[in-house]
C-alpha cells in the first residue's frame, strides 16, 4: 500500500472527500474553547486526538433541543452538566452562565430555530495519551446539529423493545453522563440486529433500568405511572418532565398516582402502557415488550395525553423556554 503524507490543504479543502456533506449538512456550527471562537465548516469540527474525551472517554455531555428558537428545559441540563463534572472531580472550564451564553450565541450563529444541540466539557489535553488525567484542563465544546425526527410509526402504531443482554453501568456510574457509552452502543447495537426499537437494559438486581438513550416507564393495572429507582440510573430530564406532566392526569383522575419502584420484566410485560422517552422523541408507547403484547398492543390513552402536554410545554411553558438571541448576534 502506497501511503501519502498529507498536507493541510489536503484535509482542509472546501470539500474534504472525507468530510463529504450533502448541501444542507446536519451540522451548523460549533464552539471550541480550545480554538477559543465558533466554526460553521463540518470539515473544521474537530476534536484533538490526544483529548482525554477521545482516548479515554474521559467526559461528559448534555443533548437537548431548540424549538421555534427557545431553549427547552435548559437549566436542567446545566444542572445535571454541573452534577457530573462534580462526581467525576471535573472542573468545568466556565461557571454555567459562562456556558449557557457561549451555547446561546452558538445556536444563534447557527442561524436554526428548530435543531438539537450539545454540550461536551472534556478533561482536555495532556500526558501523551496517558490515562492520567492529572495536568489536564478541560474544554468546553458546543455543537448545533440538525433536527432529528423520529418515524411517524412510533406515535402512530408504537414502538418495539428487547430486553438486553448487556449490563447496565453501576449506580456511579450511572449517574453521570458520561462519554463512556460502550455499554449504551452494545445495546442499540443488540436492539438493531434483533429487529427492535429500543434496548431495555437491567440493572444489578434483574430490575428494569434504562435503555440506551431513553428512560422507561409503565403504567400498572391499579392507574399507578411506575418508573425505575434513579438511584440505579441517569436521571433523564425528559422522565422527569412527563413526571411533572402526569400529576396534571393525577389531578384529572386518569392515573391513580406516580412511583419510582423497582420493575420486574413480568410486571413491565402485564402492564397497561409502556413509554420509553429521551430529548429527540418526547414519549413513545412501547406496544411490544420480549415479543409480548403490551396492553392492547396499540398506543394508549396514557401516551396520547402525555404527547400532548409535552407538545404543549415545548411552545407554551415560558418557565421552561430560554429564547435564543438571534437579532443580539446579527447587530453585533
Amino acid at each position: 500500500m502506497d501511503l501519502r503524507v498529507l498536507s493541510r490543504e489536503d484535509i482542509f479543502s472546501p470539500r474534504p472527500e472525507w468530510r463529504f456533506e450533502p448541501e444542507a449538512p446536519d451540522y451548523f456550527a460549533m464552539y471550541s474553547s480550545l480554538w477559543g471562537g465558533i466554526v460553521k465548516d463540518p470539515a473544521l469540527m474537530l476534536i484533538p486526538l490526544d483529548d482525554h474525551m477521545v482516548h479515554r472517554g474521559d467526559g461528559i455531555f448534555e443533548a437537548f433541543k431548540c424549538v421555534k428558537g427557545h431553549i427547552y428545559n435548559f437549566d436542567a441540563h446545566l444542572s445535571r452538566l454541573e452534577n457530573s463534572a462534580r462526581l467525576i472531580s471535573l472542573n468545568l472550564p466556565f461557571d454555567l452562565e459562562t456556558i449557557k451564553e457561549i451555547t446561546l450565541k452558538t445556536v444563534a450563529i447557527a442561524g436554526v430555530k428548530d435543531c438539537r444541540i450539545r454540550i461536551y466539557v472534556s478533561r482536555g489535553l495532556g500526558n501523551a495519551f496517558s490515562c492520567s488525567p492529572v495536568d489536564c484542563r478541560s474544554q468546553l465544546y458546543v455543537v448545533v446539529l440538525k433536527e432529528s425526527v423520529p418515524p411517524p410509526y412510533y406515535y402512530t402504531d408504537g414502538a418495539s423493545a428487547i430486553t438486553s443482554c448487556i449490563p447496565t453501568k453501576a449506580s456511579f456510574f450511572a449517574q453521570v453522563k458520561s462519554c463512556n457509552y460502550l455499554p449504551n452502543a452494545l445495546a442499540h447495537l443488540e436492539a438493531h440486529e434483533k429487529g427492535a426499537d429500543f434496548a431495555i437494559m437491567l440493572d444489578q438486581q434483574g430490575y428494569l433500568a434504562e435503555g440506551p438513550t431513553q428512560s422507561i416507564a409503565i403504567v400498572d393495572h391499579q392507574k399507578i405511572f411506575k418508573y425505575p429507582r434513579l438511584d440505579n440510573t441517569l436521571k433523564g430530564t425528559t422522565l422527569l418532565r412527563a413526571v411533572a406532566l402526569a400529576e396534571e392526569l393525577v389531578e384529572a383522575g386518569e392515573l391513580k398516582s406516580i412511583s419510582s419502584s423497582d420493575i420486574s420484566r413480568e410486571e413491565a410485560y402485564n402492564s397497561l402502557e409502556m413509554f420509553a422517552f429521551t430529548v429527540g422523541i418526547a414519549v413513545v408507547p412501547i406496544v411490544k415488550y420480549d415479543e409480548k403484547v403490551i396492553g392492547t398492543g396499540k398506543p394508549g390513552p396514557v401516551f396520547r395525553r402525555l404527547l400532548k402536554l409535552f407538545q404543549r410545554d415545548y411552545t407554551e411553558n415560558r418557565e421552561l423556554l430560554t429564547p435564543v438571541p438571534y437579532d443580539e448576534v446579527a447587530n453585533g
